[in-house]
């Protein structure tokens, strides 16, 4: 009986409880008696059942970039946001915050802006390169950001200043929900 639930490519229940692998199956459930086995195929992005393994993660600081899809309400083609976010999307691309719990496809996540760097290469809202300096020192593009190429300040130091005040407000900036794994570009540790 155990060879078949070994290759199964889905999710399966045993005795009540939901399990991803063959491996996730403790070692003294094969001692007791009657099993009752449940095959479930894999699952997409429907609703989680109550049975559903839902693991509750620590609470460590990442910076996540996600691809476009995440920033973008839902649509005929790609429903995500309305069944599992009420149809709120990522307002940044770039975020930083904490896994709270995951599936086997998805995080749970509370995420703010934040801008790490003194200068980022990458617009956080679209994740297109970033050349000027202006932008670099925002983290975002002037067609995002609505601001122009050239520095509006008379120095050097009133930009910082002004980088400064929108980093304030990009912390202020959050969001919260489900994230589908394979929509995050790349993730990292916040030191």
């Amino acid at each position: 009986m155990l060879s078949l639930i070994k290759n199964w490519k889905g999710t399966f229940e045993v005795n009540g409880k939901a399990y991803e692998s063959f491996e996730q199956i403790p070692g003294n459930l094969a001692l007791k008696g009657d099993w009752h086995i449940k095959l479930l195929p894999k699952q997409n992005n429907a609703n989680l059942s109550r049975n559903t393994n839902v693991q509750t993660v620590g609470s460590k600081e990442v910076r996540i970039t996600v691809k476009k899809y995440m920033t973008k309400k839902a649509s005929p083609e790609f429903d995500f946001m309305a069944k599992w976010n009420n149809n709120e999307p990522m307002p940044l691309r770039t975020m930083t915050g904490t896994i709270e719990k995951q599936t086997p496809g998805m995080y749970y996540m509370k995420l703010h802006g934040d801008i790490w760097a003194e200068k980022i290469t990458t617009c956080m809202c679209c994740g297109r390169r970033l050349t000027n300096p202006v932008s670099q020192y925002f983290g975002i593009g002037p067609e995002c950001g609505g601001h122009e190429y050239v520095n509006p300040f008379d120095s050097e130091e009133e930009l910082k200043e002004a980088v400064a005040e929108y980093k304030k407000k990009l912390v202020n900036t959050t969001w919260e929900g489900w994230c589908i794994k394979s929509a995050i570009v790349s993730m990292e540790d916040v030191e």
